[in-house]
């Protein structure tokens, strides 16, 4: 689904309690889930696409 420039990715499957972290973590920022998960999100794709040459520090 589009809105303008935004899009609804398919959902992500989480256990209880890394659901209950994000949410505390959330709130602890005063901001929503949605934010956190695209800020993270776009982290992990800058430091990856940048190294995309070199090794993945996540695997």
């Amino acid at each position: 689904m589009t809105t303008g420039d935004k899009t609804t990715l398919p959902a992500v499957r989480v256990d209880s309690a890394f659901k209950e972290r994000l949410a505390k973590y959330a709130a602890s920022q005063e901001r929503d889930v949605s934010w956190v998960i695209r800020k993270a999100i776009k982290e992990y794709l800058d430091r990856h696409e940048e190294g995309s040459l070199g090794e993945d520090p996540d695997r």
